[in-house]
Parts: C-alpha cells; structure tokens; sequence
C-alpha cells in the first residue's frame, strides 16, 4: 500500500448538504476516542469522503478551532489506507467533542483508532441500500 497517494483532494471532501444531512439524519453509526467522535454510514459509490468540525461552543478564537481542524485532517491523510480495502463507499465526519487541545501525536493515535474501529465495523457490515 505504499503506492497511496498521501493527498486529501476535492473528490475525498464531504461538502453537499444533502449528504451531510442524511449522514445525521439517520442509518449511521459512530465511533468515540476521546476527545474525537466518528460518524460515518455506508455508501454505494466507491470512495471515502470526510468532513471535521470543531465547535465554536468549545473554542472561541478561529485559530484553535483550525489548528485542530488541520491536525484531524492531517492525521486522516497519513492514514487513510486503513480504509482502503473497503468494497463500497463511506462517508465520515469527525466531530471535536471537547474543549482541550491535544497534542498532533495524541490527534494521530486517536485517529489511527477511529479509523480501526470504522473499518472493522463495516467489513463486518453488509452495505446497506
């Protein structure tokens, strides 16, 4: 798997809100590692497509809230191949549930577990139509 190119292009972004609002409409499922949570539900077409919101709830100034947004991105592009074997699609959102920052290494490690945790749940799914 090292020919993965390590890229988070358009085509990988969840951005329509159609798709956002059926993400947490309904049929979905989620994974936690404090202080980062996962919602993600199948999809048909091919492809995994994220999205990462911090809520201004916890962190006033934009500037935490994007250095956050940018180690959860960042952390899901370096590691994005443990998602790949996947037959179908998947839509995910990581959602920041807390009001600490975390180092990036802490970020990664969390990460590295969420998307452990998605990939086991969806093999051990049938995709849903």
């Amino acid at each position: 798997m090292d020919n993965v190119p390590h890229t988070l292009g358009k085509e990988e972004r969840l951005c329509s809100r159609k798709a956002i609002e059926e993400l947490f409409s309904g049929g979905h499922q989620s994974v936690s590692a404090y202080p980062i949570r996962a919602v993600f539900m199948p999809r048909e077409q091919p492809g995994v497509r994220i999205m990462v919101s911090v809520s201004k709830r916890y962190f006033k100034h934009a500037v935490k809230r994007n250095r956050i947004k940018r180690q959860l991105r960042e952390a899901y592009r370096l590691q994005k191949e443990l998602l790949l074997p996947l037959s179908g699609g998947l839509d995910i959102a990581f959602l920041w549930t807390s009001d600490e920052m975390l180092s990036t290494e802490k970020v990664f490690r969390r990460i590295h577990n969420i998307l452990q945790r998605i990939h086991e749940s969806v093999i051990s799914a049938p995709l849903v139509s």
